[in-house]
């Protein structure tokens, strides 16, 4: 099974991509952009789209909730890169994406997202996929699945939970499962894969892939080790102060000292110390300066 990594919001940026393919990931998938946006041109969601050469196989996902607005974001992106494939979010489930009858509401309305996976597949011959979740209060992930498989996407990625469950609990792989048995396109499963014995479940079902997003946080080397690889602490060393550096020196200071002080905070799970550690790093009192330095103290690396 191919090993993806999921698209997480101000997460997987192409720096953080790239670390992951190294880590292991043979798909990843872009954070989601606001097809609202890029149709108004707007410059910072239109960044988020970029793909660095070095990146094997990458999907651009797109979220709104009309087809014709759908269909124009991907054919103005399409003019400045060249993705690997498509992929089309019903899945997200805050609030400010769902006001927009879009991501996890479109669960609610199957001819709607079917109208917008025909419009965009009208508009590229790229593979596209589409994520969605079990339903949105209640389930109706068989309704969405065929709708999408009928009006031409090439894979489909379930998250098994309910929008009303958010990530909370476990998601409910036995859906994913079903929906491999019955559909005709590949089908990904999404949620609560951290550690080889979780792929056990998945050995003998017609699942394709399976989709990482929380498990790579503070981890991008989870692939690797999803895939019996041995990982040493240089190389989890050598990952973390390229993706430490990154944020430290990235034009926007306020954002990349946030996102310095919350990958920080990711690698240190599971690490002696760790709670006073994130203590520290969040404290008001402690600016970036002391951060930066506790943070060099406690992993060991060199920023």
């Amino acid at each position: 099974m191919d090993l993806y990594l999921a698209p997480l919001a101000e997460i997987t940026s192409k720096e953080f991509r790239v670390l992951c393919y190294q880590g292991g990931a043979d798909i990843c998938y872009s954070e989601m952009i606001s097809a609202k946006a890029v149709t108004l041109k707007n410059r910072k969601t239109i960044l988020l789209a970029q793909i660095e050469e070095s990146e094997q196989k990458t999907y651009l996902q797109f979220f709104g909730g009309d087809p014709d607005t759908m269909k124009e974001a991907v054919t103005i992106i399409l003019e400045k890169v060249k993705p690997y494939g498509i992929d089309i979010n019903a899945g997200c489930p805050v609030r400010k994406v769902v006001a927009q009858k879009a991501g996890s509401a479109l669960m609610d309305d199957p001819v709607q997202l079917g109208k917008i996976v025909k419009a965009v597949r009208s508009v590229t011959d790229l593979p596209l996929s589409v994520k969605i979740r079990k339903g949105f209060k209640t389930p109706n992930y068989l309704n969405c699945a065929m709708e999408v498989q009928d009006m031409g996407a090439d894979m489909l990625i379930v998250h098994p939970r309910l929008r009303t469950e958010m990530f909370m609990g476990v998601s409910d792989h036995t859906v994913s499962i079903e929906l491999a048995n019955i559909m005709k396109i590949p089908v990904i499963h999404s949620g609560d894969v951290k550690t080889p014995a979780d792929l056990d479940k998945f050995r003998d079902s017609n699942i394709k892939g399976i989709m990482i997003g929380r498990g790579a946080l503070g981890a991008p080397w989870v692939f690797d080790v999803l895939k019996g690889n041995k990982v040493s602490d240089e190389r989890k060393k050598q990952m973390m102060t390229e993706h430490f550096r990154y944020y430290l020196n990235i034009k926007d200071v306020k954002f990349g000292h946030t996102m310095f002080r919350r990958h920080a905070s990711w690698y240190s799970t599971g690490l002696r110390g760790s709670s006073e550690f994130r203590n520290m790093i969040f404290s008001p009192k402690t600016d970036i300066e002391t951060a930066k330095s506790r943070t060099m103290e406690f992993f060991g690396v060199d920023l």
